[in-house]
C-alpha cells in the first residue's frame, strides 16, 4: 500500500474527537500513505472524488456511519463509479456504528487495519436513493446501510445533541422515548417492485440493505449486503407505552415477531405520503417524503477477509 494509490480520509470530530487520538495511534501500521482530513459536512465526498479522480486505489474512510456515506458517494459521479476497480477500506470508529455492524467489522482499530492490509476487494450491494430535500427540491444520494422514514428521521435528528455524556444506545432510546410521545404515525404508501402496494399508519419503514441502525437496532435482522435483495421492515404505528414495551425485540434480532411489524424483500421501493414524513439515509437526516430506493447488485468494492462470518460471507 503506498501514497499514490491509497488515501485515507479522517474525519478527526467523529466520536466526540477520539476519531483523532485512535487513527495517531494506528496509521503509522498502514505504511506511508497520503492523509487528509475532514472540517465540513460534505467534504468527505469531494475529496473521495478528486483522489479517485488523481487515481487513488483504495480509499480508507476513518470515522462514523456519517463519514462513511460521504466516502461511498465520492465513488460516484454523474451516476456512474469514478474508478470500478477502486476499493473502500473501513475503520469504524464512530458513536454508533452501525454500519461496522452491518459488515461483521471488528471493534478494536488495529483489527480493522489488519483487514485492510491483508483483505481483498469484495463486491457488495448499494441503494440509490431519490429524495425530497428540505427545501422541496429533488435530491440523490448512494445509501451502504440503512435508508428509513416515519419516526426514525426524527429521533436521528434529534439523538446527537443528546449523545455527550450518554452512551449511543441509551442517547437513542431517550431521544426516541421524548419524540414517541408527541408522535402520531404517518400514513404512508410505500409500492415494492412497482406492483405490490402497501398503504399502513405507520411508526417507521426501515430499508435495508445492512441488518443495524438506530445504535444498534437489529431492523432488518435478515438484511445481506451482498444478496441482491432490500429487506423492508415495516412497522405499524405503536404508542409510547408499546414502544417501550417492545424495545427488546429491536435489539435481540426478534423484530419481526412483533404483531405490528411486516416484512417484505424487495429490488425497488417508493414511498410517498400526504403528511410531512423525514427520511434517513445511513443515520444521516437528509429530507422528506417521496423517495424511491433502488438496489445496485454488487456496487461497491469493499476490503474484506475470506473468513468473514459465513451467514454473512461476500460471495
Amino acid at each position: 500500500m503506498t501514497e499514490a494509490d491509497s488515501v485515507a480520509i479522517v474525519n478527526p470530530a467523529s466520536a466526540g474527537g477520539q476519531t483523532a487520538i485512535a487513527w495517531e495511534r494506528v496509521q503509522n501500521s498502514l505504511g506511508t500513505i497520503r492523509v487528509v482530513k475532514t472540517a465540513a459536512r460534505g467534504d468527505a465526498t469531494e475529496l473521495t472524488s478528486a483522489a479517485l479522480r488523481n487515481g487513488a486505489r483504495t480509499i480508507i474512510a476513518v470515522g462514523g456511519d456519517g463519514t462513511i456515506n460521504e466516502v461511498v458517494n465520492g465513488f460516484f459521479l454523474d451516476g456512474q463509479l469514478i474508478n470500478a476497480d477502486a476499493a473502500l477500506g473501513i475503520v469504524p470508529a464512530g458513536t454508533s456504528s452501525d454500519l461496522r455492524r452491518s459488515l461483521d467489522l471488528p471493534v478494536d482499530q488495529k483489527d480493522a487495519i489488519f483487514i485492510i492490509k491483508n483483505g481483498a476487494p469484495r463486491p457488495i450491494d448499494l441503494m440509490r436513493v431519490r429524495y425530497t430535500d428540505p427545501s422541496g427540491a429533488p435530491a440523490t444520494r448512494y445509501a451502504i446501510n440503512v435508508t428509513s422514514f416515519g419516526m426514525g428521521a426524527l429521533v436521528a435528528a434529534r439523538a446527537p445533541r443528546s449523545a455527550k455524556g450518554l452512551g449511543a444506545k441509551l442517547a437513542y432510546l431517550s431521544t426516541a422515548a421524548r419524540t414517541a410521545l408527541r408522535y402520531t404515525g404517518r400514513r404512508v404508501i410505500v409500492t415494492l417492485d412497482r406492483t405490490n402496494r402497501i398503504e399502513e399508519r405507520i411508526t417507521n419503514v426501515a430499508v435495508g440493505n445492512g441488518r443495524y441502525h438506530g445504535a444498534g437496532m437489529q431492523v432488518c435482522p435478515n438484511a445481506d449486503l451482498t444478496d441482491g435483495l432490500l429487506d423492508v421492515t415495516v412497522i405499524g404505528y405503536v404508542g409510547l407505552v408499546e414502544l417501550l414495551a417492545s424495545a427488546r425485540m429491536l435489539y435481540n434480532g426478534r423484530i419481526l415477531d412483533h404483531p405490528k411489524v411486516q416484512s417484505f424483500r424487495a429490488r425497488h421501493v417508493q414511498a410517498e405520503s400526504t403528511e410531512p414524513t423525514f427520511i434517513e439515509i445511513d443515520g444521516e437526516p437528509l429530507g422528506r417524503l417521496p423517495v424511491e430506493i433502488e438496489l445496485l447488485p454488487k456496487a461497491l468494492q469493499v476490503l474484506r477477509l475470506r473468513h468473514a462470518n459465513p451467514k454473512h460471507e461476500v460471495k
